[in-house]
């Protein structure tokens, strides 16, 4: 059985801490031996080396007030030492143990501030703690480790997406020409099934190649955006969605200058509209509201039960009927997000979803 890592570093430490404080003691007492010496003679020193020296000439001592003076010299000299311990323990504490914690500090701090896609391996403090080097050379590798298997599992992704564009292109080619046949109606009814997969494998495709580019940083040019004027062009795209319902901006909203992607915005509105349109009833609305810096999109739920936020933006497990949609749209919404540095949330109220982003580093036209 491995010994207690935590004690032994905690034996260490009290180790170190009790060397630095003695030694930190013995240098004040080296300094304050002047005044140790003037108290003792200014004391009693003198009155007992003249007592001494009457009495080995044989005359008589004189009267004196000795034993006042040595016991107030030995409480002088007793608080000598107890302002220098207690200095040596205040030094020990403020300065000392800092400087000794400052490694565990600084590996602190270099993990916080440490991100699996856009940080490289921080360079640790070197410290003489053999505990904190061994606390840092265990991060060390489980950073190295876990940048390693990101980096493996994102190649995956960019490759898969990139080698199934051509295949799937093939195949909607093949289904093209099957289709100009003479099939019988059940021939005819497979290859439309077959047809629709295909169309929903490219959308797939699609989406995980655009989470890959965002991850990727590969949208970097960014615009000052008008929102407003901005969503009211898109709306009329997305009537042919939403032929049962209607799809509104509010009036009241107020227009606001956003710095964005252009291509990204796009996606990100498309996105939750049409996360809207597929998971609301038959002939409702989804309405879209800005307001100050938060930009809503509302729609009428089946039922009046609160979706699992905890799951709702993570790819392909938000508790929504998989028929609708590929399970990305939403995490495509957070990933362009996380990219602008803005926020996403869900709230339902009143029976209704409200997908609500809040936008940042922006002012009210």
């Amino acid at each position: 059985m491995e010994p207690d890592i935590n004690g032994k570093m905690m034996k260490s430490l009290l180790n170190k801490n009790l060397m630095q404080f003695i030694g930190c003691m013995l240098v004040i007492l080296i300094l304050v031996t002047p005044l140790f010496y003037l108290t003792t003679k200014d004391f009693y020193a003198e009155e007992m080396l003249e007592a001494i020296d009457h009495i080995r000439k044989g005359k008589a001592a004189s009267a004196s007030d000795m034993e006042e003076d040595i016991v107030e010299g030995m409480v002088v000299q007793l608080l000598f030492i107890f302002a220098a311990m207690s200095l040596s323990l205040l030094l020990v504490m403020r300065f000392l143990t800092r400087r000794m914690w400052k490694p565990f500090d600084d590996t602190l701090a270099k993990i916080e501030h440490f991100n699996l896609e856009r940080s490289d391996i921080p360079q640790f403090m070197k410290s003489g703690t053999t505990e904190f080097e061994r606390l840092n050379s265990s991060v060390e590798k489980l950073m190295r480790k876990d940048k390693d298997t990101y980096r493996s599992q994102k190649e995956f992704t960019e490759n898969a997406s990139h080698e199934l564009q051509t295949p799937i292109a093939v195949i909607k080619g093949k289904l093209d020409l099957l289709m100009q046949e003479n099939l019988t109606q059940s021939q005819s009814v497979l290859v439309a099934d077959m047809y629709d997969i295909c169309n929903r494998l490219t959308r797939l495709n699609k989406s995980l190649l655009m989470l890959a580019k965002i991850e990727n940083e590969q949208y970097g040019n960014k615009e000052k955006v008008m929102l407003k004027p901005f969503i009211q062009k898109r709306i009329p795209l997305y009537g042919s969605l939403n032929a049962d319902g209607n799809i509104s901006l509010d009036e009241t909203s107020a227009d606001i200058l956003v710095s964005a992607n252009m291509t990204l915005l796009e996606c990100l509105i498309d996105n939750l509209v049409v996360n809207a349109i597929r998971h609301k009833p038959a002939n409702t609305d989804v309405n879209i509201r800005i307001e100050g810096c938060t930009l809503s999109v509302i729609n009428k739920g089946f039922d009046d039960k609160p979706l699992d936020k905890s799951l709702l933006f993570r790819r392909f497990s938000n508790n929504r009927d998989k028929n609708r949609g590929n399970g990305l749209g939403l995490a495509i919404v957070k990933a362009i997000c996380d990219f602008h540095h803005w926020t996403v949330d869900y709230q339902f109220s009143n029976g209704c979803h409200h997908f609500i982003v809040r936008f940042y580093l922006m002012h009210n036209a």
